[in-house]
């Protein structure tokens, strides 16, 4: 080899060293960056960024650029001395926000309520301003003026919990104003200004409710609920009296309306065995309705009783058997007649619980008096001043076949009853 072509080996060799040298500092370099992005995270937990809001993004920048410098090859030097600075930087938020936490911690809690009653989404405007005053406070405590930083923390506060107390009503309350706020809109109180007065009502008292104590609202979330639905009462109303304005005229709407309404007390009532009447009005009708459903729930908890005593019964009737059994060693007349006694009573149990499932709630009413089984059938409706069963109750009539085949050797009791109308005799004779 040429000495001159020894000088430009020799010349590249030492370039290709220096070259690899520079990587290897700049790539040794990465473990601190990790590192420190590390630390940057475990204050930010802290709230360190927003308690040294200027340090902490000094050494949030710091960090990117060692980030930037290391992945364009950069000199060791230089990204190193960026890692320097950030630390630096992140070693001085953490003073200052210690301060804070003692000398501000108030204006931090109030804060940290706000922030739990998501102000940033239900109160924007006000907690843009709250968190604005925040920041100076927390950057005049950065600066060491705890006098400007307490006034500005004084103001910030103030801000907060009115950010607070609005996210609260915003969150509990929002339903309701909106849906207040389109009756209002769509001129509900044209045809339901009282349902729709009811509804602002509780409104205006769910707000002096979280007024008093924004921490409890179990009773302004009763109260929310409760405008809701009357607000959404008053625009059914509203739709339904202005329709049949529209279709009936105003002098035949009322009767319309009100027609409507004794419609379904009627089928309710028909449903039940019962004649609704309204010449007295409709209280006459709700008392008898509402005296019926009494007598129904006392019958209810008559055959739940029965069927408690049944059960126990049962299980005295089983405890017997095994003291006889175990008394007389085997089989015995006595033991034999309580085992077909608990047997039949088992059966019957089994029996009246096949029958049940077989009808549905507005088709028959199944239940036991005594040692009998009763079967109401609630679905067969005869035409007025006829006894016939027609072509529709076949369905339910076959049920009964079934019914009755469950217990073969039973006597049967038809009972019929007729309707209030047509004369005694026809009545007798039907």
């Amino acid at each position: 080899m040429r000495n001159s072509d020894l000088r430009f080996f020799n010349r590249l060799s030492y370039l290709l060293i220096v070259a690899l040298g520079c990587a290897s500092a700049v790539w040794a370099d990465a473990p601190e960056i990790e590192q420190l992005a590390a630390s940057l995270q475990a204050q930010r937990a802290e709230q360190v960024h927003v308690l040294s809001p200027r340090n902490f993004e000094a050494a949030v920048a710091s960090l990117e650029a060692a980030r930037k410098d290391l992945e364009r090859g950069r000199s060791g030097e230089r990204v190193s001395a960026k890692i320097a600075q950030a630390q630096a930087s992140l070693d001085r938020a953490v003073k200052p926000a210690a301060a804070a936490r003692q000398l501000l911690n108030t204006t931090i809690r109030a804060r940290e309520d706000a922030l739990v009653a998501k102000a940033p989404e239900f109160a924007p405007e006000i907690w843009r301003r709250a968190e604005q005053r925040f920041r100076e406070a927390m950057i005049e405590n950065e600066n060491g003026d705890l006098k400007n930083a307490q006034r500005r923390a004084a103001e910030s506060e103030v801000l907060l919990r009115d950010a607070e107390l609005n996210a609260v009503k915003g969150q509990v309350l929002g339903e309701a104003r909106a849906l207040i706020a389109q009756a209002d809109q769509t001129r509900v109180e044209r045809f339901a200004p009282r349902t729709l007065q009811t509804a602002k009502r509780y409104l205006a008292e769910a707000e002096q409710e979280i007024q008093r104590n924004r921490y409890d609202l179990m009773l302004p979330r009763n109260l929310a609920a409760q405008a809701s639905y009357e607000a959404r009462h008053a625009s059914y109303l509203a739709r339904l009296i202005a329709q049949t304005v529209a279709q009936r005229g105003e002098e035949a709407a009322l009767e319309a309306l009100i027609l409507s309404w004794e419609e379904p007390l009627g089928r309710i009532a028909s449903n039940l065995d019962l004649a609704a009447r309204f010449d007295e009005g409709m209280e006459p009708a709700i008392k008898e309705l509402g005296e019926h459903v009494q007598r129904q729930r006392q019958d209810l908890s008559r055959l739940r009783q029965e069927l408690q005593d049944r059960t126990e019964e049962i299980a005295a009737l089983r405890k017997e058997v095994e003291r006889l059994e175990a008394r007389l060693g085997g089989v015995s007349e006595e033991r034999i007649a309580l085992q077909r006694r608990v047997d039949a009573q088992e059966r019957l149990r089994a029996n009246v619980a096949r029958i049940e499932s077989l009808f549905s709630a507005d088709e028959a009413r199944v239940y036991r008096q005594g040692e009998d089984v009763v079967i109401s059938l609630l679905g067969i409706k005869f035409p007025s001043g006829r006894s016939t069963i027609d072509a529709n109750s076949s369905a339910l009539m076959s049920k009964v076949q079934q019914a009755l085949a469950l217990f073969p050797d039973a006597s049967i009791t038809v009972e019929g009853h007729t309707d209030a109308h047509g004369t005694d005799s026809a009545n007798l004779i039907l």
